[in-house]
């Protein structure tokens, strides 16, 4: 909860959330938050249009107690940005021909969010694209 008389332009005021930072969770903790964690990222980036733009260990903690116990939250929303709904469907098609290794249509969707050149020389990309992103592919 944000305390909106408290908070000014270069102040925000909120509750006091009692939690351990990930950076303080023993490995196996983290692990097992992944799946929440990327759920949450997604969501902002893809269907919330705005993200956490400063998102480390410090930055992350799990609730200790109450009705929120052992939910993901965030902090420190100094640095957060929008996503334009064109670019949000830019970024899914582009992860959809990432997941496919459609490298014409991954380049397009490159350049309709700003990464390349419209007019970028394809016979050079396509194979410096494989080269990269392959080996994160299945």
């Amino acid at each position: 909860e944000v305390f909106m008389e408290y908070t000014t332009r270069r102040v925000l005021v909120s509750q006091w959330i009692n939690g351990t930072k990930l950076s303080e969770l023993p490995p196996e903790r983290i692990k097992a938050g992944i799946k929440e964690a990327q759920e949450v990222f997604l969501n902002q980036l893809l269907a919330w249009g705005f993200f956490h733009g400063d998102p480390h260990p410090g930055n992350l903690l799990y609730v200790n107690s109450g009705p929120d116990e052992g939910k993901l939250v965030l902090l420190d929303f100094g640095l957060v940005a929008q996503i334009p709904e064109r670019d949000r469907e830019n970024i899914v098609s582009a992860v959809i021909h990432l997941g496919t290794k459609n490298w014409d249509a991954l380049i397009d969707d490159f350049a309709a969010l700003g990464f390349l050149d419209k007019d970028c020389d394809r016979a050079v990309v396509t194979p410096v694209m494989i080269r990269i992103l392959s080996p994160y592919l299945k």
